[in-house]
């Protein structure tokens, strides 16, 4: 890709100012700002600084590890650490300073200034001491779970001016795969130990007792892992830290860029709410940055909330072929690859599953023209882009908001709307976000839920990171008892386990199958003619509704949601539409009960268009689809799915 970057804040109110950060190949490429949300889209005359003389290809650190200052005050200092190491595919800095190299290879076998010193097993936690006398060092391993010890002695070592743990001082060489446990020092004036926390991500850590020399943690290593005091009887952090108090080091850790600013925006007091991007025209061709504009003033009686936390989940996946057969391409997932850039859909280079992702990072996957080589067609921003141009085509004026905005201002982001709208894919959730939408809809607001799989993932924010804990999945499968989120400490997962927000008591439908298969239609059912929800299709006749469409052929494909037999369907709910007869690579979830056994699970290969009034007195519709943004009407055309849409819209707008 000929530019990348990112543009912070993300989302911003008109009338403030953002800024861009890029990395381009071309000195000398020209700048503007674009829109992206209409058909024929224009280039905006909006103040524009330049923050940097020219730009360039920036460089950027992958891997985390940990330093720690000049301590070493006396006679004879000893440093200890608690490791367990993990998959090292090649030669690994464990603890380094000028002149000292304590090294693992791939085979598990350490150097210690090249002597080799023994085998350390991965999986099993060690106690690792240096002791450095005067141009002495002595070096001592221990297994605490078997009592076994290993001691090598060198000279000529000098004592260190600061200490890397799972990195070198050049950093040329790729960091460490390990968990580090608590660290210890001591010396004839001075004694301190540090623990880590078992909840938050912190870049400093100070010793026990809040005074000495503070530990620098670097690209944001993951925290709350299980440390050798773990015995799998607690699986809260927040009732036993102890068990806790470790973090996951990572050779291909990303903390986010902190590059300087190229770019300083003036975005116009009376900017339309809508997405833009940063247009970047090099030589080689022209890469687009995106970002969102909220008005000033709510002005619209709807809002879209664009899922930018799922946005943030996928962006710069990997797809490895070797896992996921692609069925088209895109420069996106090779940009990814060549630059080891990772998703929350990826696991680390010791195969431990990615749970932390920076909103201050590229976000190839985020362009109009982005294709999914999995399905071959529109994902996530490119599909959403759909709905606000037919909205603006049908002269329906809706307001931005972002998951971001949602989850740092709760309920008073929304209750200017009288509707909300979601997005193609609102996969990913934090509990802030939840609260609000829960809060909105109690004090009469409605939903209206544009897409599958929707209300799934729990994650949580902390400044510019983004946190998931998968647990046990066929993405990846987190480590027996780090289920909870290190930022807040609450159980992760998907929202269906945790009980008080399962998605079919919100949204009246819960994510049942999926596939990369040909989408459906719709066709409608008996409650759709008549009773309370009739004009929701007035102008649809009885064909189907969504034979075509952008992603996968029609409206109701990729990843589909169904109403099942439970207690947590809403008593008000009315099936209107369903879409079924889908091939037999949709099958239903392995991991879902179902009440109804095999009967109810076959008939559960299916897309249900629901709506019903909640307590709070508004309404909640839901497609149930991916796919249903993608199948609304082109420029110029005219399908049931916009008539449905202009038909929903016209009640709040």
């Amino acid at each position: 890709m000929a530019a990348v970057g990112f543009v912070e804040p993300w989302s911003v109110k008109a009338g403030s100012n953002i800024e861009a950060f890029i990395s381009c190949c071309d000195p000398g490429a020209r700048v503007s700002v674009m829109e992206l949300d209409r058909d024929q889209a224009e280039s905006l005359d909006w103040p524009l600084e330049r923050l940097s003389d020219a730009f360039e290809e920036r460089a950027y650190d992958l891997g985390s590890w940990i330093e720690l200052p000049t301590v070493f005050d006396g006679p004879t200092c000893e440093l200890a650490v608690e490791v367990l190491f993990t998959r090292n595919a090649d030669t690994k800095p464990v603890i380094t300073w000028s002149g000292f190299n304590l090294t693992i290879d791939s085979s598990g076998d350490i150097h210690v200034n090249g002597q080799s010193m023994m085998r350390a097993r991965n999986e099993r936690w060690y106690r690792l001491s240096v002791l450095v006398g005067s141009d002495v060092a002595r070096v001592s391993i221990v297994e605490p779970a078997t009592g076994k010890a290993f001691e090598l002695t060198l000279g000529g070592v000098a004592k260190p001016d600061r200490v890397f743990i799972g990195a070198e001082p050049t950093h040329l060489c790729a960091t460490l795969n390990a968990r580090i446990g608590r660290i210890f020092f001591q010396s004839v004036s001075s004694s301190f130990e540090w623990r880590f926390p078992a909840q938050g991500n912190i870049g400093e850590l100070v010793p026990i007792g809040g005074q000495g020399p503070a530990l620098a943690i670097r690209n944001a290593p993951t925290f709350s892992v299980a440390s050798p005091r773990f015995n799998g009887e607690v699986h809260d952090p927040r009732l036993a830290p102890d068990q806790f108090d470790a973090i996951h080091l990572h050779d291909d850790d990303f903390g986010g860029f902190h590059w300087e600013p190229d770019l300083r925006i003036a975005v116009p007091p009376g900017s339309r709410s809508g997405v833009y991007a940063v247009a970047i025209e090099t030589r080689v061709g022209v890469e687009k940055i995106s970002f969102f504009v909220r008005p000033a003033v709510p002005k619209a009686s709807v809002a879209l909330l664009l899922p930018t936390a799922t946005y943030l989940a996928y962006a710069d996946e990997q797809l490895p072929p070797q896992r996921y057969p692609w069925h088209g391409t895109d420069r996106a997932h090779r940009f990814a690859i060549d630059n080891n850039f990772l998703s929350l859909y990826d696991v680390h280079g010791d195969l431990s599953g990615v749970s932390l992702t920076s909103s201050r990072r590229p976000r190839a996957t985020l362009r109009e023209d982005y294709h999914y080589p999995l399905s071959n067609s529109p994902h996530l921003l490119s599909v959403d882009l759909e709905l606000l141009k037919f909205l603006a085509r049908s002269a329906i004026d809706v307001d931005i908001l972002t998951d971001h905005d949602l989850d740092r201002e709760g309920k008073n982001a929304l209750v200017p709307y009288r509707m909300l709208m979601t997005g193609s894919h609102p996969e990913y959730w934090s509990s802030r976000m939840m609260s609000g939408l829960k809060d909105y809809l109690g004090s009469g607001g409605s939903l209206a839920y544009l897409g599958g799989n929707g209300f799934y993932w729990v994650v949580a924010f902390q400044d510019d990171l983004m946190e998931l804990r998968r647990g046990k999945n066929d993405i990846w499968t987190g480590r027996p008892g780090e289920s909870h989120l290190s930022f807040t400490g609450e159980p992760g997962g998907n929202w269906e386990d945790r009980g008080l927000n399962h998605p079919q008591a919100l949204v009246g439908v819960t994510y049942v199958i999926m596939s990369f298969g040909r989408s459906r239609p719709y066709r409608r059912l008996e409650q759709s003619y008549s009773g309370e929800y009739a004009w929701l299709f007035e102008g649809v006749g009885s064909e189907a509704i969504g034979s075509e469409g952008r992603v996968l052929g029609a409206a109701a494909g990729y990843e589909i949601d169904a109403v099942l037999q439970s207690e947590e369907t809403p008593d008000t709910l009315v099936r209107l539409a369903v879409a079924d007869d889908f091939d037999d690579s949709f099958q239903v979830r392995p991991d879902l009960w179902i009440a109804g056994g095999e009967a109810e699970r076959n008939s559960l290969r299916r897309a249900d268009m629901t709506v019903y009034r909640h307590d709070g007195g508004g309404i909640v519709f839901s497609v149930s689809s991916v796919a249903w943004i993608g199948a609304l009407p082109e420029a110029g055309q005219d399908n049931n799915v916009g008539r449905i849409m202009r038909n929903l819209l016209s009640r709040f707008s």
